[in-house]
């Protein structure tokens, strides 16, 4: 009796763990695009007025990485000023533990000195930089920035598009988010306040959260399910969708009677994006039962308690976020967006 009421008091303690873990992340919206799959900064060394420059110098900080170049005549002036607003709204602690990153993608004019100076009339604390042209390709393609110099007849009078939003890289060195160009200071100031105090609660595939998927998951996936699904797994499903669960490679394109090949069932395919009622009544029931290819209906083959093996045996080999997902605890992350924006000149110099 005493073993079951302890038991009983740990399970909700977890449980109001939880719920509270889980509201307090679910409640904060970030106002910028928070990135699917975050990404290591790139190592690449840049020049500054000061010397070398490297994002991973800054760990441990959160960077504000933003590309342009000193001669935009309102897009790159506009956000540097925001960027100042931002932080002049966190108290001086806060703003010690943030770094602003002016990346010139126009080193023919740019250089580390013209860039420092033009830093320093925004905040003595921001830091200019530019490198090589291969230097600054390889780095735009890290961050799928996009810029293009335009052509003129003046080697010193010419316009550049480029890309507008600033990168968000987190104290570990990860690009966790963006901010469209436009977006309010104040809006700025609560994502990186929250960041300070919170980090980013993101994996590389959903918008986290919630921390208790392991006891979601070790009350879920008994064992003994696993090893009975596999087995009924390999013998009803492996021959359509693979002994892996890989399904078929070319399952994501659309045949000529609108069917499709065999998906994978692990987490390379999007079976965790179905609810469980969804999953058992596709089983039962089979899809597209009228077009040559088709999932065949397993209602008089398999009884509730085997398709639950096969679906406990399928989550085995899901990510604990998908799981999370797949319960209904974790919405997808929004794909991150970016904004190109072009500097104004006599001709038609919009961003494709």
């Amino acid at each position: 009796m005493k073993k079951n009421l302890a038991t009983l008091i740990v399970i909700l303690l977890l449980s109001s763990a939880s719920i509270w873990s889980y509201q307090r992340f679910a409640l904060y919206q970030f106002h910028g695009s928070v990135f699917q799959e975050p990404k290591l900064a790139a190592e690449i060394v840049l020049r500054s007025a000061s010397g070398p420059v490297r994002l991973s110098d800054y760990q441990g900080k959160i960077t504000l990485l933003y590309f342009g170049y000193t001669s935009c005549p309102d897009v790159c002036p506009t956000s540097l000023a925001n960027l100042k607003l931002a932080l002049g709204n966190l108290s001086p602690e806060e703003a010690a533990q943030v770094q602003v990153v002016f990346v010139s993608v126009d080193p023919a004019r740019d250089t580390p000195e013209k860039l420092g100076r033009y830093v320093q009339m925004f905040d003595a604390g921001f830091i200019g930089a530019t490198g090589t042209r291969e230097e600054i390709d390889l780095i735009t393609a890290a961050f799928n920035v996009y810029y293009k110099i335009n052509n003129s007849e003046s080697s010193e009078n010419y316009s550049v598009d480029h890309s507008g939003f600033i990168t968000v890289i987190d104290r570990s060195g990860y690009a966790v988010m963006s901010w469209p160009h436009g977006t309010p200071p104040g809006e700025m100031s609560e994502d990186l306040r929250y960041l300070l105090r919170n980090g980013m609660p993101i994996s590389a595939q959903i918008l986290a959260g919630p921390t208790y998927t392991p006891v979601v998951c070790a009350v879920t996936l008994a064992p003994a399910h696993i090893q009975g699904g596999e087995w009924l797994y390999q013998h009803h499903c492996a021959q359509c969708h693979g002994s892996d669960l890989a399904g078929n490679p070319a399952w994501q394109v659309e045949l000529a009677d609108g069917s499709h090949l065999p998906p994978p069932l692990d987490g390379n395919g999007k079976a965790w994006q179905y609810s469980e009622q969804d999953l058992l009544k596709i089983i039962k029931e089979g899809r597209s039962l009228d077009k040559p290819m088709y999932m065949p209906a397993f209602k008089n083959g398999l009884a509730d308690w085997e398709i639950n093996f096969i679906l406990t045996y399928m989550k085995s080999k899901w990510s604990i976020n998908q799981l999370n997902y797949q319960h209904g605890f974790m919405t997808l992350t929004p794909q991150a967006t970016q904004t190109l924006v072009a500097t104004p000149s006599p001709t038609n110099t919009a961003t494709p």
